[in-house]
């Protein structure tokens, strides 16, 4: 019998695909109670911390937050932070999510020369792009046969290319990276560390992830961030806090820095419930290991299930998402997409990032349930497109 060609059954879905350009996570379009399942938002699938929902339950203290100004700065949750990571609150700073910290670091340091290492977050390349005719961009791929570590073919490309920088130029890493989830080790930070301090430039190291990684204190820098004078560290509670819609994030660096960030900024940056719920989850020690002892489970599982399929590849990474490659074969990665959509899944199209082609795709790590049920459907479209 006569195989239907892979492509001839796809159709649009029923909302035209008008993404924001470089992200997962755009659910709320099709509606509270459209049932979808979103794996292309890589946010802890256990949800908020029971501490933090019953303040969100406590319409008395949820009133007072909302008729009155926040803190200038948010000294309760700065604490919570410095217990939390077990750093001084002075090397501490918070900003309204990982992304609006971005572009902060971008706006007060005032680069001339930016290094971006590939494939990564969009908004590092937006925050320097802004600055049209100003900022040039250093793109450094990372590359598939390495599982898009900066190590072998790319971390002397990163160094070579240290050489053009000047004072206030910047190096951007994610680690864990995002979409690969790969980590840089302690001994190539520590490597461009040295490199740049002579060119008084800084490393970006954005560690949104690294809640999630297995041992993650003993791969962070956050222990580090107060000793250099070229390092800042990023840091959200988007990711392994569950709440994104918070917009909460913080960074990490020497006092002289975080001062400087403290007088170029606006008053008011982090709302009272944001702080006060973000407070709480890191009080709560049942639920972080809760959340990563299910976590580590739910990812095991979902990663041997994986591997099953025939037409998928793997990349190993350390965070609580897996980027995809599709082998070759008569669909990509975006026939995909439209195809689970219509079975109430969300994944996440990855052709739009540098050094990426439509082949690849994203799937964070959810409850078991909804990652068989991904894992099904996964099963229906080979068995389709055979």
């Amino acid at each position: 019998m006569k195989k239907t060609p892979a492509t001839s059954f796809f159709s649009k879905p029923p909302i035209q695909e008008a993404f924001i350009p470089g992200h997962g996570g755009n659910i709320l379009r099709y509606g509270y109670k459209s049932g979808i399942i979103d794996f292309s938002a890589n946010i802890n699938p256990i949800g908020l911390s029971k501490k933090a929902v019953k303040i969100l339950k406590d319409l008395g203290r949820l009133k007072y937050f909302t008729e009155n100004y926040p803190e200038i700065l948010p000294e309760s949750f700065i604490k919570a932070l410095s217990d939390y990571h077990g750093v001084d609150k002075k090397y501490i700073f918070p900003g309204a999510g990982a992304s609006d910290l971005i572009f902060n670091i971008v706006d007060i340091l005032n680069p001339n020369n930016i290094i971006i290492v590939e494939p990564s977050f969009s908004e590092y390349e937006r925050a320097a792009v802004r600055r049209a005719g100003k900022s040039k961009i250093i793109h450094i791929n990372t590359y598939f046969s390495e599982n898009f570590e900066l190590k072998g073919k790319s971390l002397p490309k990163l160094l070579e290319n240290i050489e053009k920088l000047d004072k206030n130029d910047l190096i951007f890493i994610a680690s864990p990276s995002n979409p690969a989830g790969a980590v840089t080790s302690a001994d190539t930070v520590a490597e461009i560390l040295k490199r740049i301090k002579t060119k008084n430039a800084f490393l970006i190291l954005d560690e949104s992830f690294m809640d999630f990684c297995e041992e993650f204190s003993s791969k962070s820098f956050i222990g580090s961030g107060g000793k250099f004078d070229n390092l800042i560290i990023i840091r959200s509670m988007t990711k392994f806090f569950a709440m994104p819609g918070q917009r909460l994030g913080y960074i990490f660096a020497n006092n002289k820095i975080i001062t400087k960030f403290a007088g170029s900024l606006p008053p008011w940056k982090v709302s009272s419930l944001a702080a006060e719920i973000a407070s709480a989850s890191l009080k709560d020690k049942d639920y972080i290991l809760k959340s990563l002892n299910l976590l580590y489970e739910f990812k095991k599982s979902l990663n041997e299930k994986l591997k099953k399929l025939k037409n998928f590849e793997i990349i190993p990474g350390a965070a609580n998402f897996f980027l995809i490659k599709i082998k070759n074969c008569g669909f990509n990665a975006e026939d995909l997409r439209n195809y689970l959509l219509k079975s109430g899944i969300i994944i996440r199209y990855c052709g739009d990032y540098r050094g990426l082609d439509g082949k690849y795709f994203r799937i964070a790590v959810k409850k078991k349930s909804d990652n068989d049920y991904l894992i099904r459907k996964l099963k229906d479209f080979e068995a389709e497109t055979e």
